[in-house]
């Protein structure tokens, strides 16, 4: 059953992706997402129950010294950083160049984020990386809406048939 959700996860990750590689050949070089761009790594953030437990999953799964140094990291993270709130705070799962230590199992936020992001639950604005996007900057782009759509019904479809809850990075990481 577990599988199941893996595997389902990883489906919406490649259409997650093929939007990503989409925009990118849209916008060229005002995507600056790459390795060591990790702005967007340093907000708090809630992610899914089924995120956390793709997370778990990876972190049991490697090698016994990079999973405690991932977990003594995150629990520092809970006890020092989450009780002040602050929006300046970077991942547990960021590494010292800044990249992602978690990159194959990273939530979807974070597979979304950098490109323009429309959710057809709040069709009202499209986000997007103040990196990458000034306010005012035009979008011209047909698909979208209707891709982004697309996906973001199957994600909360997925999200419901797993179980709705959230959790930090941190707490999937700390749990595993």
């Amino acid at each position: 059953m577990a599988n199941d959700f893996k595997q389902k996860f990883y489906d919406i990750t490649v259409l997650i992706q093929q939007e990503f590689d989409r925009n990118l050949e849209i916008y060229g070089d005002k995507i600056q997402c790459r390795k060591g761009c990790s702005k967007c790594c340093s907000q708090i953030f809630r992610i899914t129950k089924l995120d956390a437990h793709i997370i778990a999953g990876h972190i049991r799964s490697l090698p016994s010294v990079q999973r405690e140094e991932l977990k003594k990291k995150a629990r520092e993270y809970i006890d020092n950083v989450v009780s002040d709130r602050r929006a300046d705070n970077p991942c547990p799962a960021l590494g010292s160049e800044g990249e992602c230590t978690i990159y194959e199992a990273r939530p979807v936020i974070c597979r979304r984020f950098g490109m323009p992001v429309y959710d057809y639950k709040n069709p009202e604005k499209v986000h997007a990386c103040e990196l990458n996007f000034k306010d005012g900057d035009e979008l011209t782009d047909n698909l979208l809406v209707p891709n982004q759509t697309f996906i973001g019904r199957k994600w909360d479809e997925l999200k419901t048939e797993f179980g709705e809850g959230a959790a930090t990075i941190a707490e999937a990481i700390a749990g595993a």
